[in-house]
């Protein structure tokens, strides 16, 4: 096992934490995974591991924290087999009932794969620039290029609004349970950057919700920054 590969292991991954444990567990890991070139590609791979840290972990953290904030009667346990959700949340009290929690998040993973592998290669990349792709990896012949360009920003928007439209759709259209919920990870850095997007953000999935009419007990909005959180659904 190379050095990298060793810095996420699945057994510590699955550790159960309080809310400031796992915060401080996943500043650690991230600290590690930007410590060196090498790092860094293994971070960007899309290996399992690293996709889960990045995709369930970090925002189950982001989630707890602002949900829970430093209440060490919280306890976080992240899940990583083939469940239907993708960690539990159980409490010291008995008075609140064990939470499974389901992480999409709203993103085209393809663009972001492209856009990964030229940052990777380059060492930068633009992330609204359209992609030219050319060529097949199996041929050890794939080019890929992005525009430097300005995007205007309600398309960006838009793109990433029917995003999350198709994630909730599709989370909706599965069995879940009256202790699940839905945390539908959002990009709070450039599509929903502003008050008014967050508005429409709320607007659109609320709407959406009410005539998919998911089996969770409630649909909630997480911003990749850790700065925004917005229950769209029932009650967290």
């Amino acid at each position: 096992m190379s050095t990298v590969n060793a810095i996420l292991q699945r057994e510590d991954m699955e550790v159960t934490r309080t809310p400031r444990g796992l915060c401080e567990w996943v500043r650690i890991k991230t600290t590690e995974l930007s410590e060196t070139d090498e790092a860094k590609r293994y971070a960007r791979s899309g290996e399992l591991l690293p996709k889960k840290f990045f995709e369930e972990i970090r925002p189950l953290c982001l989630f707890a924290q602002l949900r829970y904030g430093l209440d060490d009667g919280v306890w976080c346990t992240p899940k990583l087999g083939n469940d239907n959700y993708d960690a539990t949340i159980e409490f010291s009290d008995e008075y609140r009932s064990s939470v499974y929690v389901e992480i999409t998040y709203a993103k085209d993973g393809y663009d972001e794969s492209l856009r990964l592998e030229i940052l990777s290669d380059k060492g930068l990349v633009n992330v609204l620039g359209r992609i030219t792709k050319s060529g097949t990896k199996a041929s050890g012949r794939r080019s890929i290029s992005v525009e430097n360009e300005a995007v205007r920003h309600d398309e960006v928007r838009s793109n990433a609004l029917n995003i999350v439209k198709e994630r909730i759709l599709s989370k909706s259209s599965k069995k879940y349970g009256k202790n699940h919920i839905l945390l539908v990870v959002v990009d709070d850095y450039i599509p929903f950057r502003f008050a008014e997007d967050k508005k429409m953000l709320e607007g659109l999935s609320k709407s959406v919700i009410e005539g998919a009419r998911p089996d969770f007990r409630g649909v909630v909005l997480l911003g990749e920054s850790g700065n925004y959180l917005a229950c769209v659904y029932g009650e967290i």
